[in-house]
């Protein structure tokens, strides 16, 4: 991959190991942790953040068959979770890089070659892929029709266990027990996630599977307290002019200079994933001092506003920090952090700091 030079995104590891000790803090002594890393462990590189919590953690999720072989090529040996649907052009690959499949409809049983590991995937009322619970008795019958295949574990999705007393949740939950118990006790079941983890009290199964929460956010707009975002975004100005009182900046010329100043040029924009629908809505942090975005953001410049300030180019900017984060950014736009963190282009630099 070639790397773009305008920008770093750094991940701090010591918050994201602290991120799943307190995560820890909230289930039974012996359930397990799967760590979800999918879409390159939202944005975060997934196999740094997998060889970083591999021994602290039971398994891992990824969304695609190329995820968990990128995974396992850099010596990740723990159990991978595949969640696609399985693909007839690949599914050989799970058998060859000891991948587990998700098995969500009849057909998967007849794509998988002979000796694929696998878990079930119910639908409880998430809406997307799964069996319905009321075939719960027809699945178990294709499990044991099909001996050369190996179910190792059953799992669900909650769709509203990001805040706190969901009733759906609970009647999620009821589903999922009575699909649980059809099913020999040996297989593993997991159905929570960072939400459910953190905000209810409910039965956690075996296992849970951790996403959101490790890079240091909520799922919703409860807080979870002792989370710390573990990922910044830096880049730097490249040039600085003067610009006098009432000039217009960037595209559509919504934006006028309240005064004389200076403005400062960033060689980061929407192809990096700074969305433009965030223009004039950031300040950035320069020096410990706080800046206003200006004007629409481009392509590939953003502009700040820097007052009589003057700095040299090649000068230090945080685009993404403590107290303008992720979380900060998706409100100001009524997305997700989610979208945020994986919305940053890949081919930014990764620094790793332990």
């Amino acid at each position: 991959m070639i790397h773009k030079s305008n920008a770093t995104v750094e991940i701090n590891l010591a918050k994201l190991k602290q991120n799943l000790q307190t995560l820890r803090t909230y289930l039974d002594e012996d359930t397990r942790v799967m760590s979800v890393v999918k879409a390159d462990a939202y944005g975060h590189g997934a196999v740094e953040v997998a060889s970083t919590l591999e021994p602290m953690v039971e398994a891992f999720a990824v969304n695609d068959i190329h995820e968990g072989i990128e995974l396992r090529e850099q010596d990740i040996t723990k159990p991978i979770l595949v969640f696609e649907v399985p693909q007839k052009t690949t599914a050989s690959q799970y058998r060859v890089h000891n991948l587990t499949a998700t098995v969500s409809a009849r057909e998967h049983f007849d794509w998988l070659p002979n000796g694929t590991s696998y878990h079930l995937n119910f639908d409880t009322g998430m809406g997307r892929l799964g069996f319905a619970p009321e075939d719960s008795k027809l699945v178990l019958s294709l499990m044991r029709e099909n001996q050369n295949l190996f179910c190792t574990g059953l799992y669900s999705h909650f769709a509203t266990a990001d805040s706190p007393g969901s009733d759906f949740v609970t009647e999620q939950h009821r589903l999922f027990t009575t699909i649980r118990e059809q099913f020999p006790q040996e297989l593993s079941a997991h159905i929570s996630n960072t939400g459910a983890t953190a905000f209810y009290s409910s039965e956690q199964f075996d296992m849970v599977r951790l996403g959101i929460g490790l890079y240091g956010y909520s799922p919703g707009k409860t807080t979870i307290e002792g989370i710390n975002p573990v990922l910044q975004w830096k880049s730097k100005l490249v040039q600085i002019k003067p610009i006098i009182e009432q000039s217009t900046v960037s595209y559509g010329a919504t934006w006028e200079a309240p005064a004389d100043g200076n403005l400062g040029i960033i060689p980061v924009g929407y192809d990096d994933g700074l969305k433009r629908s965030l223009s004039e809505e950031l300040t950035v942090r320069i020096n410990g001092k706080k800046y206003p975005l200006v004007g629409n953001i481009t392509m590939n410049y953003t502009m700040v506003f820097l007052g009589d300030d003057e700095y040299k180019p090649g000068t230090s900017v945080e685009l993404l920090y403590a107290e303008s984060n992720a979380q900060d950014w998706a409100s100001k736009i009524d997305t997700i952090p989610y979208e945020i963190l994986t919305s940053i282009n890949p081919k930014i630099p990764r620094e790793y700091i332990l």
